[in-house]
């Protein structure tokens, strides 16, 4: 057993201890409270044990606190790097504990730090952009407009979508415009990559980058810009799309559903809509909103993120209602919150069956080639599937 390592943070005495429990338990980290800092509260004693044999329940408690063997059941254990370990001690008071992590708890753990700041965006913010199309709406006049937002080092996803849906014949005549929206990388290769995405557009002429990083907690950021982009540089198209870049998605299909009588111009945000989502308040889950940023207990109807589809008159009055909310990191749920504060309703497209987030596991060429948008599991598979519902021959 290594010797112990003290670090004091604050009135906190943190006694780490790395050493081996059976085989299934790597590091072990105690945690001493030595003092009180709340009134009239000693704060308990807190074991971290951090395996990987999945069992999801408290399998020990003692004198020094808690063995929890589960991501699920760490409820003081909140974000795990590098070389830092997040821990809440008490209900508001957050400490970090510095140690080297074995590899299998860097890949494992995904949870996020437990402070309110990171449940809040950074928006209205006057974001730029670094990368921009601006007469692509004035030279084409398109009727609608596809933004994909896409991370910059997802190129072959980029690649995938410019060979199949986004080569389409109606966007080569400019009837639809494809772009992909980026923010900044990060990271130690972020300098390469960002030349690599400076000479993709040079070549492609389709990609708006704006100046924030670029990362999950930023979708909201990433949306809202799309949606400022929209206003002021297209805003004669008819309609707006929002599509991840692990869609494979039907344009002739969309256009055909866009032109039917059952569609409105005006006031119309479409696409697998949610009711009653269940706001998550477990602090070990990815999708985790305290009390304090977002107090009701369901989200209002929004449309899902994969795919939603909204008339031009949208994103200006989106963006303006948006000043009297709090933006939450959860983009498509933020949408729906400006929704009803416009007191808008999204609406289920007329054939719903048709958006697609979670597909069979078998492949049929009629099944795929009667969806507008469904979800792939990788590039390869969206360009297999392209290939295959376009070629020659009968669908079903």
């Amino acid at each position: 057993m290594e010797a112990p390592v003290s670090i004091t943070v604050a009135k906190i005495k943190l006694e780490l201890s790395k050493t081996t429990l059976e085989a299934n338990c790597k590091p072990i980290v105690r945690v001493i409270i030595e003092c009180r800092i709340y009134q009239g509260d000693a704060l308990s004693p807190l074991l971290f044990c951090i395996g990987p044999k999945p069992l999801s329940k408290i399998i020990t408690k003692s004198w020094y606190g808690y063995w929890l063997w589960n991501e699920a059941a760490i409820s003081h254990l909140l974000y795990m790097e590098d070389i830092k370990l997040y821990a809440r001690i008490g209900t508001n008071f957050l400490v970090y504990i510095t140690f080297s992590t074995q590899s299998w708890a860097r890949e494992r753990f995904q949870l996020w730090i437990n402070d309110q700041r990171s449940y809040h965006v950074v928006y209205p913010y006057k974001y730029h952009f670094i990368l921009d199309q601006l007469e692509k709406c004035g030279q084409h006049n398109p009727f609608l407009v596809l933004i994909v937002p896409v991370a910059p080092h997802h190129m072959e996803a980029r690649a995938a979508i410019r060979k199949t849906w986004g080569n389409d014949s109606l966007v080569q005549k400019g009837v639809v415009l494809v772009l992909f929206l980026l923010g900044l990388p990060s990271g130690k290769h972020s300098e390469a990559l960002q030349a690599h995405v400076h000479q993709e557009n040079m070549h492609h002429r389709d990609l708006l980058q704006s100046n924030f990083i670029d990362s999950y907690r930023n979708l909201t950021i990433k949306t809202m810009v799309m949606l400022e982009w929209l206003t002021e540089h297209c805003p004669h198209a008819h309609y707006a799309v929002k599509v991840d870049a692990d869609i494979l998605l039907n344009i002739k299909g969309l256009m055909k559903m866009l032109r039917s009588p059952y569609v409105l111009q005006n006031n119309y945000i479409t696409g697998q809509v949610w009711y009653n989502n269940i706001v998550i308040r477990d602090p070990a889950n990815k999708f985790y909103i305290p009390f304090s940023v977002y107090p009701h207990f369901v989200y209002p109807p929004y449309p899902l993120g994969m795919c939603y589809i909204m008339s031009m008159d949208l994103p200006k009055k989106i963006l303006q209602v948006s000043k009297e909310i709090k933006p939450i990191f959860i983009e498509d749920a933020y949408i729906g919150l400006c929704l009803e504060r416009l007191h808008i309703a999204p609406v289920n497209p007329p054939n719903p069956a048709q958006f697609v987030v979670s597909p069979p596991s078998w492949y049929s060429r009629c099944y795929y080639a009667n969806l507008i948008a469904v979800v792939t599991d990788n590039p390869d598979e969206l360009v297999y599937y392209w290939k295959d519902i376009t070629k020659y021959g009968s669908l079903c």
